[in-house]
């Protein structure tokens, strides 16, 4: 049910990209909408969609969004605040470094750290860059929407979830 519902709300909300962009938002919502079984699922999946879909059309998000999206997620479920801040200081000091990673894409990965395990943030966000890898390679672009590879690093470790831990 919720796999369709997301992928008719992203088919409206992508009515102005590219058909592959369309294809690639088609296929992580249905990929969401599998692996939302419980609230903190739900919630991580339907923001990660909207500020996927918004991160690749403008490579920027609204900062009052998805602060307020952050701080619902960080409110509302358990969080360790030292995974928090530790992947938020690791990788924002990566970022400040390779100049390459925007705010918001630091401050969803420490929320991953903080809501999920640091484990699995670490393994999420590796799967992001794996995936970006593969995007920068087969298309070349002068910048790349983190939050959507995230998306994706996500949707695959909560599908394997059953699997692996």
């Amino acid at each position: 049910m919720f796999s369709g519902l997301m992928l008719l709300s992203v088919a409206k909300l992508t009515k102005d990209l590219a058909a592959d962009n369309r294809c690639f938002h088609c296929c992580l919502a249905v990929l969401l909408g599998i692996v939302a079984q419980t609230w903190l699922s739900l919630l991580l999946s339907v923001g990660l969609l909207i500020f996927s879909v918004s991160d690749w059309r403008e490579r920027s998000v609204s900062a009052g969004w998805f602060s307020g999206w952050c701080s619902l997620l960080l409110i509302l479920f358990p969080c360790d605040w030292f995974n928090l801040c530790l992947l938020a200081a690791l990788v924002g000091g990566l970022a400040i470094v390779s100049h390459g990673l925007g705010s918001a894409d630091v401050i969803l990965i420490g929320v991953f750290g903080g809501v999920l395990q640091l484990e699995i943030a670490l393994i999420i966000t590796f799967l992001a860059c794996i995936s970006a890898t593969i995007h920068w390679l087969v298309t070349h672009p002068s910048s790349l929407p983190l939050i959507s590879h995230l998306a994706i690093g996500y949707g695959c470790v909560q599908l394997a979830h059953g699997w692996l831990f």
